[in-house]
């Protein structure tokens, strides 16, 4: 897969440089009533090159034009870099520091927000590994895909991470590895029990396993409105979350194939006392296919806010492409 890089958005460099701004306009204040400064540059002589109000704003305007440099610098060569089995935190200016995580022992992947950050539009991704020990990628602009392709890397790599925080989902919306889907296989238009509602669960998993992975939660509508799972319980022979998974499962097999069952995890959560199902998705290591009832197969990849049917040809060039970088 090709390195994901996170780096802390734009606005906390803007933070910073206003922080420092006070901490200068402090120390200056605190300064001048130590000592005369100006009497001992007058008696120093340099009055006759410079006045001392000149010296005084070119000196300030240096000092600021340096250690803004250095906040920039020091922002733009931090980053975090994201690989198929490790997060890599790269920083420092002329001593370059690496330190590495492993993916392998995560059990879970969080967002926190705190109300300052949510006005900036940022989080921090939290990573609590089975050691005890956690991981803060702290400052995270566009946290809500940076968390989901953490969430199915560690997904992958140690199979046993604990998907959580559908909340940040629905706040967001549908996007590239978000999809919803109001039930798994009840009609709520027609009241009935429809084979095609369970074909476009079916086709989304499809196009997130040939794609770089995504979440799909059902039982919320496309207005992001979470509706629950009442309407697929009551039409399944076990009427519960159990019969719910065992039926995915189910239909996994069946249209897609047994391989690809280990690249989806299926959780429940309760969100505003209604539960909702929780597919993860990684993607694939070969092209997968959704199988039709007459024995064709049909590609599809999930394109922007979509899953997308590919052509012949166009499957063909994607498969060469997507494959390779992945390899």
């Amino acid at each position: 897969m090709r390195t994901v890089i996170i780096k802390e958005g734009p606005l906390v460099f803007t933070r910073n440089v206003l922080f420092m701004e006070i901490i200068a306009a402090i120390f200056l204040y605190v300064a001048s009533y130590l000592e005369n400064y100006e009497q001992i540059y007058n008696a120093s002589g340099l009055v006759n090159v410079l006045h001392y109000h000149n010296f005084l704003m070119l000196v300030f305007s240096l000092f600021q034009i340096v250690y803004i440099l250095l906040l920039f610098f020091d922002w733009y060569f931090s980053q975090f870099e994201i690989h198929e089995k490790e997060i890599v935190r790269r920083s420092g200016l002329l001593f370059r520091h690496r330190k590495s995580v492993s993916l392998s022992d995560v059990t879970s992947v969080e967002l926190y927000q705190s109300p300052f950050s949510r006005m900036m539009h940022h989080g921090t991704i939290i990573l609590e590994h089975a050691s005890g020990r956690v991981t803060k990628i702290r400052n995270v602009g566009n946290y809500d895909e940076h968390l989901l392709t953490v969430k199915q890397l560690a997904q992958g790599v140690s199979g046993r991470m604990r998907v959580r925080g559908v909340k940040p989902l629905l706040e967001k919306g549908e996007g590239l590895f978000v999809e919803f889907k109001e039930t798994l296989r009840y009609d709520v238009r027609k009241g009935e029990v429809s084979k095609e509602m369970e074909r476009m669960v079916l086709k989304s998993i499809v196009g997130f396993l040939n794609a770089d992975g995504g979440t799909l939660v059902i039982g919320v509508n496309d207005d992001a409105m979470v509706v629950g799972l009442e309407n697929d319980f009551k039409c399944l022979p076990k009427k519960n979350k159990d019969g719910l998974e065992n039926h995915i499962s189910m239909l996994l097999k069946t249209t897609i194939g047994l391989p690809f069952a280990k690249y989806v995890d299926v959780d429940f959560e309760t969100v505003d006392g209604l539960e909702v199902c929780v597919v993860s998705v990684s993607g694939s290591h070969k092209p997968a296919y959704l199988r039709n009832s007459d024995k064709s197969e049909e590609f599809f990849v999930r394109v922007g806010n979509s899953t997308q049917p590919f052509s012949m040809s166009d499957a063909e060039d994607y498969i060469k492409t997507h494959w390779k970088s992945r390899g």
